[in-house]
């Protein structure tokens, strides 16, 4: 899918704990109803209707804390056709669904 004119209307980035490949893994019922495209490319297009997420990842890495190791990597999304609703609702669930340890 191409997006073409001026860049994203919203984007969001952060560190995750998480391999890349339990980021893809856990991520089409993260963002149901949107269809995931290839998840094997980076970035990994997200649609639904005319609206599309690019979800790219960054270089994994391990955390320490203490004697545990934990792995982390960047994840940043661009929305594309999103309203600020459109744009609430999305990044809502995909955090509630990829939240980890109740925080």
């Amino acid at each position: 899918m191409t997006v073409t004119g001026p860049g994203p209307d919203f984007s969001w980035q952060a560190q995750m704990g998480y391999t890349r490949h339990e980021l893809i893994r856990g991520l089409p019922r993260a963002v149901a109803p949107y269809r995931v495209l290839d998840p094997s490319a980076n970035p990994v297009e997200i649609v639904l209707d005319s609206r599309i997420v690019r979800f790219y990842t960054g270089q994994a890495g391990f955390r320490a804390i203490a004697s545990m190791r934990i792995p982390v990597i960047p994840v940043k999304l661009e929305f594309f056709g999103f309203s600020n609703d459109q744009y609430d609702a999305f990044l809502h669930r995909f955090r509630t669904y990829m939240q980890k340890g109740g925080g």
